[in-house]
C-alpha cells in the first residue's frame, strides 16, 4: 500500500511480512482512535477533534517510517515520504466514512427497535386501557349507579350516560396514540372524576389547579387517570373518611397527583397499567425520570414530567 513498487517480485516473503505487520498495526490503531472520537466527542468538536488526532497519527507513523525502522517500511528510496503521507490520510478518511456510516446505521437500528418497543408497550397501554374500563365490575358499578339514578328520577341521568359515552369516546379515539397533551389528558379526567363524583357522592373530593401555559404539553395518553384511579382503589373514600386528591403542579412542566394517604386494608385486583408501566413508556420516550412518587405517613403524592 505504502510503497506500491514491483520489486516484490524479487523480495522474499519474510522481508515484506514486517511492513505488512507494521502497516496493519498502524490501520488498526487508526480505526480505534476515529472510533474512539467519534463515541466520547460532541458533534460540535468532534470532527476537528478527528482531522487533528487523524493528522498527529499520521506524521506519528510517518516519523517512524522515516527515522525509526526505515529498515522495516523499506520504502524510503522507493516511494516519497509526502506520497505516503498522502496515502495515509486517505486511509483515514476512508476509515472515517465508514465508521461514521457504521455509528449512523447502529444508530437508526436502535431508533428503529426503541420505536417498535414503544408501539408494543403503547399497544400494550390501549390494550390494559380498555380492559381497566371494559371489565365487567366497572360496566357494573356504572349500570348499576345509573340504574339507582333513573329510578330516582334523578335529573342527571341522562348527563350521566353522556358522560360515560363520552369516555368510551375518547378511548376509542386515542387508541392508536402514545401520547397527548395535557389540554386533552384533562378533558377526559374531568369526564372520569364525573363519573366517580357519582357513584361516591360526598366521599370524594378533587381539587384541580392547572396553567393554562402548561396545556400545550405532553405526557403519556390515560396517564393523569391511571393515577387517580389507582387513589380511588387503594384508599378508603367514605363519607366518614372522605379522599381528597389533589391536581396541582410547582413549576409549569410537571403535574402532580395527591392524596391524603388512607390505604385499604385489602385492595382488588388491578388491571390498571400500574405505575411501573407507566415508568417504563416515559423510559422509552427518553425521560428516565419521569415519574416521582413520594410517600409519606399522611400523604402521597406522583409527579409526573411534561414534555
Amino acid at each position: 500500500m505504502l510503497s506500491n513498487n514491483q520489486f516484490y517480485n524479487n523480495i522474499k516473503w519474510y522481508t515484506v511480512a514486517p511492513k505488512w505487520l507494521v502497516i496493519s498495526l498502524f490501520l488498526v490503531g487508526l480505526w480505534k482512535l476515529i472510533e474512539k472520537l467519534l463515541a466520547i466527542l460532541n458533534k460540535t468538536t468532534r470532527w476537528i477533534f478527528i482531522i487533528l488526532g487523524s493528522l498527529t497519527y499520521v506524521m506519528l507513523i510517518l516519523f517512524v517510517e522515516h527515522y525509526i525502522l526505515p529498515s522495516v517500511f523499506q520504502s524510503n528510496e522507493i516511494v516519497p515520504i509526502w506520497v505516503i503521507g498522502i496515502r495515509l490520510l486517505l486511509a483515514a478518511i476512508l476509515f472515517i466514512t465508514i465508521i461514521q456510516s457504521l455509528k449512523t446505521a447502529k444508530e437508526r437500528e436502535k431508533f428503529r427497535v426503541e420505536n417498535i418497543s414503544l408501539q408494543s408497550e403503547n399497544i400494550k397501554a390501549q390494550l390494559n386501557q380498555l380492559k381497566q374500563q371494559v371489565n365487567p365490575h366497572f360496566l357494573f358499578n356504572c349500570l348499576s349507579t345509573l340504574r339507582t339514578m333513573v329510578r330516582s328520577n334523578d335529573k342527571q341521568s341522562e348527563d350521566y350516560v353522556l358522560k360515560l359515552s363520552d369516555m368510551y369516546r375518547h378511548i376509542l379515539q386515542k387508541r392508536e396514540s402514545s401520547i397527548v397533551t395535557l389540554n386533552e389528558e384533562l378533558e377526559f379526567l374531568n369526564v372520569y372524576i364525573y363519573l366517580m363524583k357519582i357513584r361516591h357522592e360526598k366521599a370524594l373530593f378533587f381539587d384541580i389547579k392547572v396553567s393554562d401555559e402548561s396545556m400545550k404539553y405532553s405526557l403519556p395518553v390515560f396517564s393523569l387517570q391511571l393515577l387517580v384511579e389507582n387513589c380511588i382503589k387503594h384508599n378508603v373514600a367514605s363519607e366518614k373518611k372522605p379522599l381528597h386528591i389533589r391536581i396541582f403542579q410547582n413549576n409549569s412542566q410537571n403535574i402532580i397527583v395527591s392524596n391524603n394517604y388512607q390505604p385499604k386494608i385489602t385492595t382488588a385486583d388491578s388491571f390498571g397499567l400500574g405505575i411501573e408501566n407507566l415508568k417504563t413508556r416515559y423510559e422509552l420516550l427518553g425521560l428516565k425520570y419521569g415519574v416521582l412518587v413520594v410517600q409519606n405517613e399522611t400523604e402521597y403524592t406522583i409527579t409526573l414530567e411534561l414534555f
